[in-house]
Protein backbone atom coordinates (compact mmCIF):
# COMPACT_ATOMS: atom_id res chain seq x y z
CA UNK A 1 0.00 0.00 0.00
CA UNK A 2 1.57 3.27 -1.12
CA UNK A 3 1.44 6.06 1.43
CA UNK A 4 1.55 3.78 4.47
CA UNK A 5 4.49 5.73 5.85
CA UNK A 6 2.11 8.67 6.41
CA UNK A 7 -0.11 6.68 8.77
CA UNK A 8 0.06 3.84 11.27
CA UNK A 9 -0.72 1.15 8.73
CA UNK A 10 1.70 -1.55 7.69
CA UNK A 11 2.81 -1.27 4.05
CA UNK A 12 1.97 -4.88 3.17
CA UNK A 13 -0.59 -7.48 4.07
CA UNK A 14 -0.50 -11.19 3.24
CA UNK A 15 -3.10 -13.84 3.85
CA UNK A 16 -4.03 -17.21 2.47
CA UNK A 17 -7.42 -17.59 0.80
CA UNK A 18 -7.98 -20.58 3.08
CA UNK A 19 -8.16 -18.07 5.96
CA UNK A 20 -11.53 -17.07 4.50
CA UNK A 21 -12.83 -20.63 4.48
CA UNK A 22 -14.64 -22.65 7.13
CA UNK A 23 -14.58 -26.09 5.57
CA UNK A 24 -16.18 -25.71 2.16
CA UNK A 25 -17.93 -22.40 2.81
CA UNK A 26 -16.75 -18.84 3.50
CA UNK A 27 -16.22 -17.77 7.11
CA UNK A 28 -18.78 -15.49 8.73
CA UNK A 29 -18.41 -11.74 8.51
CA UNK A 30 -18.01 -11.66 12.29
CA UNK A 31 -15.01 -14.02 12.11
CA UNK A 32 -13.52 -11.87 9.36
CA UNK A 33 -14.00 -8.77 11.49
CA UNK A 34 -12.14 -10.49 14.35
CA UNK A 35 -9.39 -11.61 11.96
CA UNK A 36 -8.71 -8.06 10.74
CA UNK A 37 -8.94 -6.56 14.22
CA UNK A 38 -6.04 -8.62 15.60
CA UNK A 39 -3.33 -6.19 14.48
CA UNK A 40 -4.24 -2.46 14.33
CA UNK A 41 -1.56 -1.80 11.69
CA UNK A 42 -3.23 -4.41 9.44
CA UNK A 43 -6.86 -3.34 9.95
CA UNK A 44 -6.76 -1.32 6.71
CA UNK A 45 -6.57 -4.61 4.81
CA UNK A 46 -10.21 -5.34 5.74
CA UNK A 47 -11.29 -2.72 3.19
CA UNK A 48 -9.36 -4.50 0.45
CA UNK A 49 -9.42 -8.22 1.31
CA UNK A 50 -12.97 -7.89 2.66
CA UNK A 51 -14.17 -7.42 -0.91
CA UNK A 52 -12.99 -10.96 -1.69
CA UNK A 53 -15.00 -12.44 1.19
CA UNK A 54 -18.13 -10.48 0.25
CA UNK A 55 -17.90 -11.73 -3.35
CA UNK A 56 -17.49 -15.29 -2.06
CA UNK A 57 -20.37 -14.99 0.39
CA UNK A 58 -22.90 -12.95 -1.55
CA UNK A 59 -22.23 -14.09 -5.14
CA UNK A 60 -20.74 -17.53 -4.55
CA UNK A 61 -17.52 -16.62 -6.36
CA UNK A 62 -14.81 -19.23 -5.88
CA UNK A 63 -11.26 -17.95 -5.94
CA UNK A 64 -8.59 -20.56 -6.54
CA UNK A 65 -5.72 -18.40 -7.77
CA UNK A 66 -3.67 -16.06 -5.65
CA UNK A 67 -3.92 -12.34 -6.24
CA UNK A 68 -1.73 -9.36 -5.59
CA UNK A 69 -3.34 -5.97 -5.16
CA UNK A 70 -1.40 -2.73 -5.00
CA UNK A 71 -3.29 0.06 -3.25
CA UNK A 72 -2.51 3.63 -4.23
CA UNK A 73 -4.99 6.43 -3.70
CA UNK A 74 -4.91 10.20 -3.80
CA UNK A 75 -8.06 10.40 -1.66
CA UNK A 76 -6.93 11.67 1.77
CA UNK A 77 -7.51 9.23 4.64
CA UNK A 78 -9.54 10.23 7.68
CA UNK A 79 -10.84 13.49 6.22
CA UNK A 80 -14.45 12.41 5.62
CA UNK A 81 -14.15 12.30 1.83
CA UNK A 82 -14.96 8.62 1.25
CA UNK A 83 -11.42 7.20 1.14
CA UNK A 84 -12.61 3.82 2.43
CA UNK A 85 -15.49 3.61 -0.05
CA UNK A 86 -13.21 4.54 -2.94
CA UNK A 87 -10.73 1.80 -2.01
CA UNK A 88 -13.51 -0.79 -1.61
CA UNK A 89 -15.13 0.11 -4.93
CA UNK A 90 -11.82 0.25 -6.80
CA UNK A 91 -10.73 -3.11 -5.37
CA UNK A 92 -14.01 -4.88 -6.06
CA UNK A 93 -14.21 -3.36 -9.56
CA UNK A 94 -10.69 -4.58 -10.35
CA UNK A 95 -11.41 -8.08 -9.04
CA UNK A 96 -14.69 -8.20 -10.98
CA UNK A 97 -12.90 -7.17 -14.19
CA UNK A 98 -10.13 -9.77 -13.78
CA UNK A 99 -12.56 -12.59 -12.97
CA UNK A 100 -15.16 -11.62 -15.60
CA UNK A 101 -17.87 -10.75 -13.07
CA UNK A 102 -20.54 -8.45 -14.45
CA UNK A 103 -21.72 -6.45 -11.43
CA UNK A 104 -23.92 -3.40 -11.99
CA UNK A 105 -22.56 -0.23 -10.31
CA UNK A 106 -25.51 -0.04 -7.86
CA UNK A 107 -25.04 -3.67 -6.84
CA UNK A 108 -21.29 -3.15 -6.51
CA UNK A 109 -21.92 -0.23 -4.14
CA UNK A 110 -24.26 -2.34 -1.99
CA UNK A 111 -21.70 -5.18 -1.86
CA UNK A 112 -18.98 -2.71 -0.83
CA UNK A 113 -21.24 -1.35 1.91
CA UNK A 114 -21.32 -4.89 3.31
CA UNK A 115 -17.52 -4.81 3.54
CA UNK A 116 -17.66 -1.57 5.51
CA UNK A 117 -20.61 -2.56 7.74
CA UNK A 118 -19.88 -6.20 8.48
CA UNK A 119 -16.14 -6.77 8.04
CA UNK A 120 -14.67 -3.37 8.94
CA UNK A 121 -17.44 -2.72 11.45
CA UNK A 122 -18.39 0.82 10.43
CA UNK A 123 -22.19 1.27 10.43
CA UNK A 124 -22.27 3.61 7.43
CA UNK A 125 -24.95 4.11 4.83
CA UNK A 126 -24.42 3.42 1.15
CA UNK A 127 -23.99 7.00 -0.11
CA UNK A 128 -20.17 6.98 -0.26
CA UNK A 129 -20.00 3.63 -2.03
CA UNK A 130 -22.78 4.67 -4.43
CA UNK A 131 -20.91 7.87 -5.27
CA UNK A 132 -17.67 5.97 -5.91
CA UNK A 133 -19.36 3.27 -7.98
CA UNK A 134 -21.85 5.36 -9.96
CA UNK A 135 -20.35 8.85 -10.06
CA UNK A 136 -18.90 10.39 -13.20
CA UNK A 137 -16.40 13.22 -13.48
CA UNK A 138 -17.92 16.68 -13.87
CA UNK A 139 -21.48 15.41 -13.39
CA UNK A 140 -23.93 15.54 -10.51
CA UNK A 141 -25.20 12.22 -9.21
CA UNK A 142 -28.82 12.31 -8.10
CA UNK A 143 -29.63 9.67 -5.51
CA UNK A 144 -32.00 8.90 -2.70
CA UNK A 145 -30.37 7.04 0.16
CA UNK A 146 -32.77 5.14 2.38
CA UNK A 147 -32.06 2.96 5.36
CA UNK A 148 -31.61 -0.65 4.28
CA UNK A 149 -30.61 -2.05 7.67
CA UNK A 150 -31.23 -0.73 11.14
CA UNK A 151 -28.40 -0.04 13.55
CA UNK A 152 -28.51 0.92 17.18
CA UNK A 153 -25.66 3.22 18.02
CA UNK A 154 -25.07 3.81 21.72
CA UNK A 155 -24.68 7.45 22.64
CA UNK A 156 -22.57 8.16 25.70
CA UNK A 157 -24.17 10.69 27.94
Amino acid sequence: SFGSELSNRAPTFDMDLSDFMDGDKPISYEKAKEYFSQDPSQKWAAYVAGTVLVLMTELGVQFTDSMSILVSSSVPEGKGVSSSASVEVATMSAIAAVYGLNIAPRDLAILCQKVENHIVGAPCGVMDQMTSACGEANKLLAMVCQVSEGYRVPIAG
